[in-house]
């Protein structure tokens, strides 16, 4: 089985560093206080997770368009 070996196209790094969270917000609160987390789920297709640390909402997004929570499980299931 072959992997991908596509950079990222942003930098790793902590999130606790200066900056490391710019441009992320809530969707739900506004708040700043976020942890985004970009991936590629098994069927190929790339997401951003983001979760606030201020009203603890959680949100799926591919682009613009928000996923469902039992979408993005589906999509992240192994095929056999």
């Amino acid at each position: 089985m072959a992997r991908s070996t596509t950079a990222p196209s942003e930098p790793l790094g902590s999130l606790t560093q200066p900056g490391a969270r710019s441009g992320a917000a809530c969707r739900m609160c506004a708040s700043e206080r976020v942890t985004r987390i970009s991936m590629e789920l098994t069927d190929g297709t790339a997401v951003d997770f983001t979760h606030c640390l201020e009203c603890e909402h959680r949100t799926w997004a591919q682009g613009e368009d928000l996923l469902s929570v039992e979408h993005v499980l589906v999509k992240a299931q192994r095929r056999r």
